[in-house]
């Protein structure tokens, strides 16, 4: 472990020392595999990573609570879960994953209070490996900031990324298509992209000789080794910034405009301890996941509005099927819709209709 850390330390150096410019990009971004891969060997050891938290995802949705000890994880998911978690003045409180459900418009949301990460937990420090396969089941996570000491957030965001989670970035829109024989055939459609050489020096290291790249957008060799990296999870994020009932109005609004700058990420200013703003959170909470409630209608029957069955954005009547009955799902013939996916009431779709929120279905089924 000691060789690995002198040479970790050797690759930031020089990393460090490296001019960021168009002449260097290409050693920079061998620097960073390489830093990538020895950061990978240190935290897949028995000591780093040890034994991953048992966690059953359940609900609708799963959001993880993230942020350094005492930040105000464990009074979050008290106020606005069922859940009872163990509350102190004093960091690592929280030892263990502690799940509650969030229920709201209809949904069941899961929301998981995790240890606190500490500086380090990138190499496995405090338990970071551990704690990040607890991270990357989720669908949102919700960076709890104590607003207090707000420049511990950029050492939180960089313990993210070297624990291989990318926060609000989508995966870089790149196709890289194996092959025997043939070379190296690059497809720019048009867009801003790295030299042939550049290219094949990457995905040479990846043991690709042959094959086609297609890029769909502008890209750099990051992208393409973020493309190249199967470890690599990205997820959206909230920052909540805790404990505003300590500091005035003007800073929380100054840190929040400041951070939101800075990071490109919303934030929601609340206190748990004192319920302020609980409810728009929850509110953007549901927004962020992007969940649609659906109202199941029998034929000759009313629609049940009571009871949505809960789905995730952009599913589709099949989606809906297959969540009721798996087994009957391949039976289905069609569904009659009424809301805002139909375009005039008791409209009849097929199968791979998306469905939107609110909507109110009739599914039919093939008679057995």
């Amino acid at each position: 472990m000691a060789d690995l850390e002198t040479t970790l330390n050797e690759l930031r150096e020089e990393y460090a020392k490296t001019k960021h410019n168009k002449a260097t990009n290409k050693h920079l971004g061998i620097l960073r595999k390489k830093i990538a891969n020895v950061k990978k060997e240190m935290s897949s050891s028995k000591k780093s990573r040890g034994i991953g938290f048992a966690v059953k995802k359940s609900g609708d949705a799963t959001v993880v609570l993230v942020g350094f000890p005492n930040a105000g994880k464990s009074s979050l998911l008290s106020a606005i879960t069922n859940a009872e978690s163990r509350i102190a003045a004093y960091e690592f409180t929280t030892l263990d994953v502690i799940p509650g459900t969030m229920r709201y418009m209809g949904a069941n949301i899961q929301i998981l209070d995790i240890p606190g990460l500490i500086e380090g937990a990138g190499q496995g420090k405090g338990g970071g490996a551990k704690i990040a396969s607890v991270i990357r089941v989720s669908d949102l996570l919700l960076i709890v900031l104590d607003i207090t000491k707000p420049e511990g957030l950029y050492t939180l965001l960089d313990e993210l990324y070297d624990l291989d989670i990318r926060i609000n970035k989508p995966r870089p829109r790149i196709n890289v298509e194996r092959r025997l024989t043939g070379g190296l055939e690059l497809e720019g459609l048009g867009h801003k992209i790295p030299s042939k050489k550049e290219v094949q020096e990457i995905l040479n290291g990846y043991g690709i000789y042959n094959g086609k790249v297609i890029f769909h957008q502008d890209a750099d060799l990051f992208d393409l080794m973020e493309i190249m990296d199967n470890s690599i999870v990205n997820i959206r994020a909230l920052i909540i910034l805790n404990k505003i009932d300590s500091v005035t109005p003007g800073f929380t609004n100054a840190i929040s405009r400041e951070i939101e700058e800075k990071t490109g990420v919303r934030t929601v200013p609340i206190s748990a301890a004192e319920k302020t703003n609980l409810e728009a959170l929850r509110r953007i909470i549901f927004s962020e996941l992007e969940l649609v409630r659906i109202y199941l209608k029998p034929k000759d029957g009313k629609a049940d509005m009571e009871k949505p069955m809960v789905l995730r954005g952009n599913s589709t009547v099949m989606d809906l099927a297959r969540r009721l009955h798996s087994k009957t799902a391949n039976n289905l013939r069609y569904a009659y819709i009424n809301g805002k996916s139909a375009k005039f009431p008791n409209q009849r779709q097929g199968r791979e209709h998306i469905l939107a929120d609110e909507d109110i279905v009739t599914l039919v089924y093939e008679k057995v």
